[in-house]
């Protein structure tokens, strides 16, 4: 149960009931969680979780939106823009690393059989992949030759960074030290960037 002086913050409450649903959604699945156990797990009761989300469904689809990596990526793009183009990216490709580490539980979610069936949460993470895709290009548009490069190209180098980066996520995730052929999280990331620009640029990287 909360302590005393967290009894009337109601955000405070809100993020409680995030974090329970998330983490039972994740592990239990969405259908098999009941309202009554989000409660219990998140030390509320079970009126709150239709006062503040208005109930089961509306609380999956707000941690579905909530999450985002383009948030983050926001804060870090004029840094990111201070920097040559390959070191750009490579900060880019760890702080999404990171993030990806930092939300396993939201990655189990979306990615497990039943959201997978789900037509409106497969929406909300195309919509979400479509975010990260565009702040990958926003950082490879800072140094290309101006009008050279179609906005196509840009997405599909964007989305060959991410999803190379996620891959290496989901190898380690699972097998581990197996892996270590891939070199550690920044070497892998220095070595795909530095593939990416030398196709992008064809050699002049």
């Amino acid at each position: 149960m909360m302590a005393r002086g967290e009894k009337n913050d109601p955000e405070l409450k809100k993020q409680k009931i995030v974090t329970a649903a998330l983490r039972l959604f994740s592990g239990k699945g969405y259908h098999a969680t009941t309202t009554k156990e989000i409660a219990e797990e998140s030390g509320v009761t079970e009126g709150l979780i239709f006062y503040y989300f208005g109930g089961k469904r509306k609380l999956l689809m707000h941690i579905v939106h909530s999450f985002s990596f383009a948030l983050l990526a926001q804060d870090g793009a004029d840094r990111w823009k201070r920097l040559p183009l390959d070191e750009a990216l490579v900060q880019y490709g760890c702080r999404y690393l990171q993030f990806l580490k930092e939300n396993r539980e939201y990655l189990l979610l979306i990615w497990s059989p039943e959201m997978m069936r789900d037509e409106a949460v497969s929406q909300e993470v195309l919509q979400l992949i479509g975010s990260i895709g565009a702040s990958g290009s926003s950082i490879l548009k800072q140094s290309a030759p101006v009008g050279q490069i179609s906005e196509q190209t840009y997405h599909v180098a964007a989305t060959m960074l991410n999803a190379s980066i996620l891959l290496y996520f989901a190898l380690h995730s699972r097998f581990g030290s197996e892996m270590a052929v891939l070199g550690d999280e920044e070497a892998y990331i220095r070595q795909l960037v530095g593939l990416l620009l030398h196709g992008f640029y064809k050699g002049d990287a």
